[in-house]
């Protein structure tokens, strides 16, 4: 299927992009940064970061197994490094689902149990759309909270995003 067959190739790649800006950010951080929590949301910028990996895993296996399994673990990524290497992971594992969803699979609906046991009958887009707006929402937090401790990471606006493929 073409790169261009449905918008969502776009949007997790401007997602994973913006991903790895803000965990270049996050390395220039010492460790009382990285680990401070501002006392509210997921907290720290470990924190956060952790929050986006581990949605973005449970929503993924939900999509793709039809259940969204319990969550991982914090002790399985506890440092920066750990992260990377999970967020590299996930991004293969999306950009070989979304390459494998023609533009009738996106539209499709899907039945999910989620973690609690509930069944839904949900399009797929909107799972889609909520892991990149869920994203948005989550960097903007990282953003403030590196601006904070001096290292802004620049304009993350989706308008300004350039469809390159970092190494995370």
């Amino acid at each position: 299927m073409p790169a261009d067959a449905h918008p969502y190739h776009t949007l997790f790649a401007y997602h994973w992009q913006t991903t790895q800006r803000l965990i270049e950010g996050a390395a220039r951080l010492d460790d009382a940064a990285y680990r401070a929590s501002p006392g509210y949301g997921h907290g720290s910028v470990h924190g956060l970061l952790f929050h986006l990996l581990r949605t973005a895993r449970s929503w993924r296996r939900g999509l793709e197994e039809g259940r969204q399994l319990s969550g991982i673990e914090p002790e399985a990524f506890p440092d920066l490094d750990a992260l990377r290497a999970g967020f590299a992971d996930e991004r293969r594992a999306w950009q070989a689902l979304l390459e494998g969803l023609s533009a009738e699979d996106v539209t499709a609906a899907v039945s999910l149990t989620n973690w609690r046991g509930d069944v839904w009958a949900i399009p797929r887009w909107r799972i889609l759309q909520h892991l990149v707006l869920h994203g948005m929402q989550h960097h903007a937090e990282l953003a403030r909270l590196l601006t904070e401790h001096g290292q802004p990471p620049g304009d993350l606006d989706f308008i300004f995003f350039r469809d390159a493929d970092p190494t995370p």
